[in-house]
């Protein structure tokens, strides 16, 4: 296909994010945080000895944690390949799970919630459009509870109506560092 047929408006409809993965260290952890902390019911712990698709051996367990909506959490145990670094706390610059929740109270209850269970949390951050908590999960992931403003809908309509320009200057102002960038690693090219 070349890549002038390739747009948004000729690609198939994605309906909603079935789950998101993330490496865990150990399932029962997970479980008691995502569970027992979060609320969320395990809807699925499955076990394998090798990758599907292939004949490659490997014990890993595949967990799903459903949320409101039917979406899943997910997560694998591999306790043959672990590395310190998988479950480092980063920055939610990298990567984090933001979940929504539907008012302010239960914003709050999860505050209170988190605090209970002996976690570290940030709290109130206010970015206009929504206010949200973050702490970390077992295994290094940022977790953030959030809940929209009233204003949500109008400042994501601005915001919506201002991407081809936000765009175009964001490109602008990176495309230097990012070409410097693929010169020194061409296999980012």
């Amino acid at each position: 296909m070349s890549p002038t047929a390739m747009t948004r408006a000729t690609a198939p409809k994605i309906l909603h994010t079935h789950h998101t993965a993330f490496r865990c260290f150990d399932a029962e952890e997970t479980r008691k945080f995502w569970e027992d902390v979060m609320g969320l019911e395990l809807a699925a712990a499955l076990s394998f000895d090798h990758i599907s698709g292939t004949n490659t051996k490997l014990d890993y367990m595949h967990l799903f944690f459903k949320l409101g909506d039917g979406n899943f959490i997910a997560f694998f145990d591999v306790p043959d390949h672990m590395r310190p670094d998988l479950f480092k706390r980063r920055s939610g610059l990298y990567h984090h799970i933001a979940m929504e929740v539907a008012t302010e109270a239960e914003l709050e209850a999860f505050e209170k919630r988190w605090r209970d269970a002996g976690l570290e949390v940030t709290s109130d951050l206010d970015h206009s459009f929504v206010r949200s908590i973050y702490t970390y999960d077992p295994n290094g992931v940022q977790t953030e509870i959030l809940w929209k403003s009233p204003q949500y809908k109008a400042i994501l309509t601005k915001a919506t109506a201002a991407v081809p320009k936000d765009m175009k200057d964001w490109t602008e102002k990176t495309r230097a560092k990012k070409d410097a960038y693929r010169k020194q690693h061409p296999a980012h090219a």
